[in-house]
């Protein structure tokens, strides 16, 4: 079952494709997954960045639900492109995951399991 899958639409044409390509192995293997994010706005970003950045502040970074993954700063995501989208799974199948998405063209960063994102995104800018 695949939740959240118009957080796809801001994405442009081929990076959709390829998430949806992705998307399509998870469907045919009954694999569940959790579409949380796709293209942000700034605003958003920095929102989520400053949350990262409070996490990291109080010690709390990977200790609770709140504060589970990294945030780069406005500008220096690919979110804020469209060149990147996030993703949830069962950790049985994360690994499994992990492979479709770079199956599909995307890196997987190992710090950051959720994020898929185009490699060398920042060469076009």
């Amino acid at each position: 079952m695949i939740r959240g899958r118009l957080k796809l639409t801001g994405l442009p044409r081929d990076v959709r494709a390829a998430a949806t390509w992705a998307l399509g192995w998870a469907d045919y293997y009954d694999v569940p997954i959790t579409i949380t994010s796709g293209a942000r706005s700034w605003a958003n970003q920095t929102r989520l960045r400053r949350n990262y950045e409070a996490c990291l502040a109080r010690g709390d970074f990977k200790k609770t639900p709140e504060c589970q993954w990294p945030a780069n700063r406005p500008g220096d995501s690919a979110h804020n492109y469209g060149w990147a989208w996030d993703s949830t799974t069962s950790p049985e199948y994360q690994q499994w995951w992990n492979a479709v998405r770079e199956m599909a063209g995307f890196d997987v960063p190992a710090n950051d399991v959720i994020h898929a994102e185009v490699p060398d995104w920042r060469s076009y800018k």
